[in-house]
């Protein structure tokens, strides 16, 4: 079928039809890849990711305002959409949905979906709202697609428990599917604002991800985990990571903080670079 890029919520519902009842069927699995675009190599693993469940792969483009506190950056958020387009098709994309916010959120729009618990820490406590935003419309794009599958990564672990909770209080039937964080060459973690740094602090980026595989390395059973905080915290700001949101080692399961040696804790931070908001996280294996 022929590659589609669709900006209604009826041209969506034809595309999908159309590619269901051409050489495939009316039981064709549909998998969905959400991005707000500036499309990178973490994007296009997803959409490989896609293509390895289902018979025809989406994405999303769509920068949501709901997701952005007053001051951040909105407005700045990198947009290419044409280069964009260009990636998906050539990934294998099959129907590029573009909606702006007049469909998403019309003048009479009046819901929130909320998950507080999950919600509640982590980039919760720095940007009141965020995860509203990110709720409301990833719950409207799966019910729009009626899709399958949805993929996301682990960068955003947070995120990824939330959606995943969501999902299973609506009873909505699409099975959330994660792949591992995506890496450049130096390690550093994949993001849109990335492209933000300056080639001095792209290096100092980079030490995040030494810092964390280097403490991670090191820790053995017993180890206080206060101190191993405090360690990394004291290394981030030997390398000139000093504007610190948080470094919280919590259960990956339900988020709550952990203060003891278990198979699911994972180290979560969020760092300004010279602005630039950072976020990662790793498992910390107990061996």
């Amino acid at each position: 079928m022929e590659f589609e890029v669709v900006r209604s919520l009826r041209a969506l519902h034809s595309a999908i039809a159309r590619h269901r009842n051409g050489p495939l069927n009316s039981a064709a699995s549909l998998a969905i890849v959400p991005t707000m675009g500036a499309i990178h190599e973490a994007h296009e693993k997803l959409i490989e990711e896609a293509k390895k469940h289902a018979d025809i792969v989406m994405a999303s483009i769509f920068v949501n305002p709901k997701q952005f506190s007053e001051n951040e950056d909105f407005d700045n958020y990198p947009k290419s959409e044409r280069e964009d387009i260009e990636k998906l098709k050539a990934k294998g994309c099959d129907i590029v949905y573009i909606p702006n916010a007049e469909l998403m959120y019309p003048k009479d729009f009046d819901l929130t979906i909320n998950v507080p618990i999950l919600s509640s820490v982590l980039c919760g406590e720095s940007r009141p709202h965020h995860f509203e935003g990110v709720a409301t419309v990833v719950a409207k794009l799966l019910i729009q697609s009626n899709a399958d599958y949805a993929i996301f990564g682990e960068k955003d672990y947070q995120q990824l428990l939330i959606i995943k909770t969501l999902v299973k209080s609506l009873n909505i039937s699409c099975k959330i599917i994660e792949i591992e964080t995506v890496r450049d060459d130096y390690g550093c973690a994949l993001s849109s604002r990335n492209s933000y740094l300056s080639k001095n602090n792209k290096k100092i980026a980079n030490q995040i991800n030494v810092i964390l595989k280097n403490m991670i390395k090191n820790y053995t059973i017993g180890d206080d985990l206060t101190k191993l905080k405090n360690t990394i915290k004291e290394k981030f700001i030997s390398e000139g990571i000093k504007d610190i949101d948080y470094i919280e080692i919590r259960n990956e399961e339900n988020l709550k903080e952990s203060s003891t040696d278990s198979h699911n804790n994972r180290i979560f931070i969020a760092v300004h670079i010279d602005g630039v908001r950072l976020i990662d996280n790793m498992k910390l294996n107990v061996t």
